[in-house]
């Protein structure tokens, strides 16, 4: 729990990206089935039953999910492309277009458009996910710092043509930072594996942030922060590198 500046509790969770008590349910559900990377035995065979465009449809209509479960979800939809560029990168880019707000699927589709083996890339970035331990970090440093600093979460993150970082935060994030700012407490932000992207993804990706279907949010400059925590945990904002290729086909609209 860290303090707000207004002296009352805030729960970390409660800058966090909405995901609704039904759809934490299913997706619940669907870990069991997926393993979180490598399908299993049993869930090769239940991902068999499903054809790979009927999938490529499902994660496509799947709403708002975690990063790690779209992506261990589109690796077997993908499959059938995978060995066929073009289609592979066709299909990419209508995934991306159904799910905005996922800069995981763009760093997905970009490590495995660029790849020779493009499953074998595939399912290399899925275990990645399912290993980043941030979130872990972040908790336990807003449990030590608590009162000190303010642990902030971001949705993405990524580098503009211009060179300058910006992160992509829940609504309310601003504000939050300057009132940190006016009670003496530093903040830093938290840029889990698979949000950061490089220049042309992320200016695709937040081109798609500004489409109507999708809700409204703060950009920050990363230099707007004091500390960054990523994977390695926490570190100084010039620790700040992109997840993956940038990919300028997948960044056309």
């Amino acid at each position: 729990m860290i303090t707000s500046p207004s002296g009352g509790p805030f729960i970390k969770q409660t800058l966090q990206p909405a995901v609704s008590d039904r759809a934490r349910g299913f997706w619940g559900q669907t870990l069991s089935v997926i393993g979180l990377g490598r399908p299993s035995a049993w869930a090769s065979k239940y991902h068999r039953l499903m054809h790979p465009i009927e999938r490529l449809r499902y994660v496509a209509r799947a709403g708002s999910a975690p990063d790690r479960i779209l992506v261990a979800e589109s690796i077997p939809a993908f499959s059938v492309f995978s060995q066929k560029p073009q289609m592979l990168l066709v299909a990419v880019r209508q995934l991306i277009s159904r799910q905005p707000e996922s800069p995981g699927l763009l760093a997905l589709g970009a490590h495995m458009v660029q790849a020779l083996d493009p499953l074998e890339a595939g399912w290399a970035f899925s275990d990645a996910l399912n290993e980043d331990r941030t979130s872990d970090i972040a908790e336990t440093i807003a449990v030590a710092e608590s009162g000190g600093t303010d642990v902030i979460d971001s949705i993405a993150s990524g580098r503009t043509t211009g060179g300058a970082v910006e992160v992509v935060c829940p609504l309310g994030t601003r504000a939050w930072v300057e009132q940190a700012r006016d009670a003496g407490r530093s903040v830093a932000i938290v840029t889990p594996l698979g949000t950061r992207l490089p220049p042309m993804l992320w200016s695709s990706f937040v081109e798609r942030m500004n489409g109507p279907e999708v809700g409204a949010s703060d950009v920050l400059l990363l230099d707007e922060f004091d500390d960054l925590i990523g994977p390695d945990g926490l570190g100084e904002l010039t620790t700040w590198s992109p997840d993956c290729p940038d990919v300028a086909e997948i960044a056309r609209q």
